[in-house]
């Protein structure tokens, strides 16, 4: 009886082993890798996204580079900072970053902006 029991357990450890190599090639084949990806950083102070009227400055809700490709979707952050705290993102309130693009053009909703007059700086990040 103990001999059937070693057996059985041979046999399922043999069959989990089996079973998780084919699991494992296969994950690793959906995926592509990029090696020549792009990251721009966009840093921005009160003083350039908020207007000499007090305003938001939309001019900085659009984003010009050049080799951007409409075929090949960019990756976008923005990073947030208050006075006397850490970096934060939009991912913390509503979890993406709204934008469009275009071949050469990233267009950021402003409503990524929604508490813009309490923060200090912005950082945008974008990889492509």
């Amino acid at each position: 009886m103990i001999s059937i029991r070693r057996g059985k357990w041979v046999i399922c450890i043999i069959f989990f082993l089996i079973s998780s190599a084919s699991v494992s090639q296969e994950s690793n084949q959906k995926y592509t890798e990029f090696k020549a990806l792009t990251k721009r950083v966009y840093h921005f102070t009160k003083v350039e996204f908020i207007t000499p009227e007090g305003e938001f400055n939309d001019a900085i809700c659009t984003l010009v580079i050049e080799n951007l490709k409409e075929e090949s979707p960019p990756y976008v952050a923005i990073y947030y900072k208050r006075d006397n705290s850490d970096w934060f993102t939009e991912s913390l309130y509503r979890k993406r970053v709204r934008y469009s693009y275009k071949d050469g053009i990233i267009k950021l909703d402003r409503s990524n902006f929604w508490d813009w007059y309490e923060v200090n700086e912005i950082k945008v990040v974008v990889i492509y």
